[in-house]
């Protein structure tokens, strides 16, 4: 990987940091996915990960989400050893995540946050 795809985790994307000379334009995405199945008691925390494509900063955090709450599985349609390879990092992850919403495949409402 070329040093400018390298992600940078932050406490806040495009938050001001010292040495900042020009702040990044680019949209904040965000997605959140359960860890748990159903019938698990920590169902509801949940993966919240929020990026920028142009600048590669990004955060992640445990995340609450109401068990009625609907979420968007964007694994769906990979096969079981993709998805849990996707699973295992975070990194790994959001890479696939961004591919999505670098070739247009973001889900329609999904947009930037």
């Amino acid at each position: 990987m070329g040093h400018g795809w390298v992600w940078s985790k932050v406490g806040a994307v495009h938050g001001a940091r010292g040495g900042d000379a020009v702040a990044c334009a680019g949209g904040i995405h965000s997605h959140r996915y359960r860890l748990h199945p159903p019938a698990d008691s920590s169902y509801e925390r949940c993966v919240g990960l929020t990026w920028c494509s142009n600048c590669r900063e990004y955060a992640g955090a445990m995340v609450f989400v109401p068990r009625d709450e609907h979420l968007p599985d964007l694994l769906a349609e990979l096969p079981a050893a993709e998805r849990e390879r996707l699973a295992r990092s975070e990194l790994t992850m959001l890479d696939h995540l961004d591919r999505l919403v670098r070739r247009g495949l973001w889900p329609a409402g999904r947009g930037q946050a």
